[in-house]
């Protein structure tokens, strides 16, 4: 009814009694019960740590436990019952780690884990010693089981290593003073750590709060018909509590389990602002309404965002399907299987940098990023002939680099594009063709001048380029040397057009190419301008200025210019 309410009225009626007089009138072993009952409904006030479990230690319990006379206690009275001080520290200790791990069950949390831990220790060093006796054995049992119970809560689904020593160690003991409840609780405990096979955990609905109190209940059967105190079929009620939270990448080619970085967002809440936590799938992720985004994060696999609160149902979905979630590899990595540290992947073998530059790639490391068989063609034609010219040689280097950098950054459909606008290029030569060239010129000027600032304002989107910046620089070269020697050739053509003549058929095309490509414009507007008596560059920029003419195309028409004059 007051579960996790925070009613502080009701709280205060379970609190632990502080006098000698009133211990008197509880059992001891009611005690766990009233600090669990205490915890259980201020919920929020529950804390890992060992000073707030020893907050619910009355002071005079604290000062007489486990003492053996008078003259060790430091009350000054000489009626204490040091029994009843022993016991009521032992049974208080292990309702307030109940608490601790039913508040964080299944959240493997380090500091409620090390605080359990540290309990569970001292409990396990109290049953060795002659101060033992004090609290009798069968009280330091019990709440040793309820101890280790509350750290395998925490632990549920994850298979901790330490939890599990100790529970092995419980497990071996042999004596009078140990029965069947004990082995019982050691075994539920192992059972937790391995819930599900390591693929469910707990949670801290209400529901399952409840279900964990019943199946956990800190009273232990003597034997495997005692019914006396808790009716043990209800020991199976754990599974209302369990709910599979694990997440399990498999590669989508090889279908096969694999490792991949996970971004764990938590939502904002009193106790902390919104957190991010980078975690290693396979791993068991927190509860889903303390989530708001989980991310699958490169550089190895493809991004992956899930917003939790959006796609609340996709999530469940995926848990509820063995955690499968399905991420693709990126081309040149390794698994972390394969290469935990990263330095075996073929793009650190490769080169040292993003940009392969202008190296020739062999067609074995092609064959590791790809199958294509068009792509593999294509690069045992560029990668393995033994070339005589110069000129094929430096083509042959330029198409290697682009064939490496498409294939490592998962473009190779850009490939057929780089082709054919080389092939549009050589085409000038013999059949020049305007329209072409102005394809070209389109995507020069959109890298030159657009994709800069597209790139500064979504940095993420537009990381690389299309198109390699080093191969459109040797483009527009290889343009600009076509249409010098063109012009060298046909300047008359070129005077004729700033004079306004009349240009024959067969010399239209060629002429289209170079006015377009440099961005001359009509014979008109340059007879406009008062570029007559300019002998010099700067003059005739000047002069030219309205128009807007890049200095290059001016150099280019000045011997024109200068024999117009």
């Amino acid at each position: 009814m007051f579960l996790k309410t925070g009613n502080k009225a009701v709280a205060q009626w379970l609190t632990a009694p502080d006098t000698q007089f009133l211990l008197d009138f509880v059992r001891p072993d009611f005690l766990i019960l009233r600090i669990l009952s205490h915890g259980l409904i201020l919920w929020d006030e529950i804390r890992p740590t060992k000073e707030w479990i020893e907050s619910n230690i009355p002071l005079i319990v604290k000062d007489n436990a486990f003492k053996q006379s008078s003259n060790d206690s430091s009350s000054g009275e000489v009626d204490i019952d040091f029994q009843t001080m022993s016991q009521a520290y032992c049974n208080i200790v292990a309702g307030a780690c109940m608490c601790v791990g039913l508040r964080f069950a299944g959240s493997a949390n380090q500091s409620a884990f090390d605080c359990l831990l540290y309990f569970a220790k001292e409990f396990t060093t109290l049953t060795t010693k002659t101060t033992a006796e004090i609290a009798g054995k069968n009280t330091l049992e019990s709440c040793l089981n309820a101890v280790v119970l509350s750290l395998a809560m925490v632990m549920a689904g994850t298979g901790n290593l330490e939890v599990l020593r100790l529970t092995r160690f419980l497990h071996t003991r042999i004596g009078n003073d140990l029965n069947y409840g004990s082995h019982m609780a050691t075994h539920m405990a192992i059972g937790l750590l391995f819930l599900g096979g390591g693929r469910y955990t707990l949670s801290t609905s209400n529901t399952a709060i409840a279900a964990l109190v019943c199946a956990l209940f800190p009273r232990f059967p003597i034997h495997s018909n005692d019914n006396r105190y808790h009716l043990q079929a209800l020991r199976h009620l754990y599974v209302l509590a369990a709910e599979p939270r694990l997440i399990l990448p498999r590669d989508v080619d090889t279908n096969k389990p694999c490792y991949a970085r996970l971004e764990v967002i938590f939502k904002e809440t009193t106790w902390y602002k919104e957190l991010k936590v980078n975690m290693m799938a396979p791993c068991i992720i927190p509860e889903l309404n303390l989530l708001k985004q989980i991310n699958v994060l490169g550089p190895r696999y493809w991004n992956i965002k899930l917003d939790v609160e959006k796609y609340r149902d996709t999530v469940k979905a995926i848990l509820e399907n063995s955690g499968t979630l399905y991420v693709k590899q990126r081309a040149g990595h390794l698994s972390y299987v394969e290469d935990p540290k990263g330095f075996r992947s073929l793009l650190a073998q490769t080169f040292t940098h993003d940009q392969a530059g202008h190296q020739v790639v062999q067609p074995d490391v092609i064959r590791s990023f790809t199958s294509d068989p068009s792509v593999l063609a294509f690069a045992e034609y560029c990668c393995s002939q033994k070339l005589a010219s110069q000129e094929e040689r430096e083509i042959v280097s330029l198409f290697s680099s682009v064939l490496y950098e498409c294939i490592t950054k998962e473009k190779p459909e850009i490939l057929e594009t780089h082709i054919a606008v080389d092939q549009a290029v050589r085409t000038m030569v013999t059949e020049p063709t305007p329209h072409l060239l102005w394809q070209i010129k389109l995507i020069l000027v959109y890298y030159e001048v657009a994709y800069p600032r597209l790139h500064q304002t979504l940095p993420t989107i537009t990381k690389w380029p299309l198109i390699n910046s080093e191969f459109l620089t040797a483009i527009k070269s290889r343009i600009d040397k076509c249409l010098d020697r063109w012009l060298q050739d046909n300047l008359k053509l070129i005077i004729a057009y700033l004079q306004g003549r009349n240009i024959r058929s067969d010399y239209s095309q060629q002429l289209a190419c170079f006015l377009l490509f440099h961005d001359i414009p009509p014979a008109e507007l340059l007879s406009q301008s008062k570029i007559t008596g300019c002998q010099s560059v700067p003059e005739v920029v000047k002069a030219l200025l309205h128009l807007q003419l890049p200095v290059s195309t001016v150099m280019r028409l000045m011997p024109a210019f200068q024999n117009k004059a």
